[in-house]
């Protein structure tokens, strides 16, 4: 019964809106560092060939470059690392509610599964005792909110 209300009072908090993203000035400091990190060229801004030191920066490049003139300023780079940040928390909450869901389930030995999500995609990995908890646990997985895709990729051992 206690592993019950654990798992409501994750998921209850969860849904309550629970984790807030931190924007003090320690995060900004953070940013100017990265920004001045990736700026090889001392030039003020983060060209594409910049880009390539940071795959979330990459990733994000085209969409941040606000003017379209092939380069992130700071202010440009410092929206696209907030965006970065909010989809890390909207993972952490994903894999949170995979895990609770997982664990409020009879049967499916939770602890032996790892869960990593990455924009809404779940990877789920371990081992478990059969094969038709494999399946539970992807299709349990795939009925949580926020979820995406599933690549489950939880072996069965004897």
């Amino acid at each position: 019964m206690k592993k019950r209300a654990w798992v409501l009072l994750l998921a209850t908090s969860l849904s309550a809106g629970a984790w807030g993203q931190y924007t003090g000035e320690a995060s900004q400091t953070a940013v100017r560092t990265d920004f001045v990190a990736l700026d090889r060229n001392r030039d003020g801004y983060i060209s594409k060939v910049e880009a390539l030191a940071n795959p979330e920066v990459q990733k994000r490049f085209a969409a941040f470059d606000a003017d379209k003139d092939g380069r992130l300023s700071e202010a440009e780079y410092a929206a696209a690392m907030e965006d970065n940040e909010k989809r890390v928390v909207l993972d952490s909450v994903i894999t949170a509610r995979v895990k609770a869901a997982l664990l409020a389930e009879r049967g499916i030995p939770s602890l032996s599964i790892s869960v990593e999500t990455y924009e809404g995609g779940v990877l789920l990995k371990g081992f478990v005792p059969a094969a038709d908890i494999v399946s539970r646990a992807g299709r349990i997985t795939a009925g949580v909110a926020g979820v995406r895709t599933v690549h489950n990729n939880i072996g069965v051992r004897q």
